[in-house]
């Protein structure tokens, strides 16, 4: 009986840990970092694990840079008032930021001031940003 114990033990011990193993890795981000990038909403992906926003940026010689800033998964956003209509293809945004710290544009997104002039803040940024 007590090796049939330990068996249900350790099998559930796995079975509890098993999701931590999915978890994606934002040691890529300066997750401190408070920049900000103005563009136009290429798409929005509304997806877990985590959310994306794809931005076209016009660089000062004006040629076009493509950007990606991950953000945490809809539930996370839909908890700090988010919703997949907030922005569309073709929008002017400003994205705010924590910077990749290999130097490539993206990052990963705190918040995003939309045409409208409202700022959505996620729960992923640094304490303090843009305070709601």
């Amino acid at each position: 009986m007590q090796k049939r114990g330990l068996i249900g033990i350790v099998s559930f011990m796995a079975f509890i840990a098993s999701p931590a193993f999915a978890h994606h890795s934002m040691a890529m981000y300066d997750r401190s970092g408070n920049l900000a990038i103005s563009g136009t909403v290429k798409e929005f992906e509304w997806t877990n694990p985590h959310a994306w926003i794809h931005l076209v940026v016009i660089k000062p010689d004006g040629s076009q840079e493509a950007w990606n800033l991950e953000g945490a998964g809809v539930g996370r956003l839909e908890r700090s008032g988010w919703n997949k209509e907030i922005m569309h293809e073709g929008d002017k945004v400003t994205v705010h930021y924590g910077p990749r710290r290999d130097g490539m544009p993206g990052g990963v997104f705190h918040g995003v001031t939309t045409p409208d002039g409202k700022t959505y803040v996620s729960n992923f940024g640094p304490p303090g940003f843009l305070s709601r």
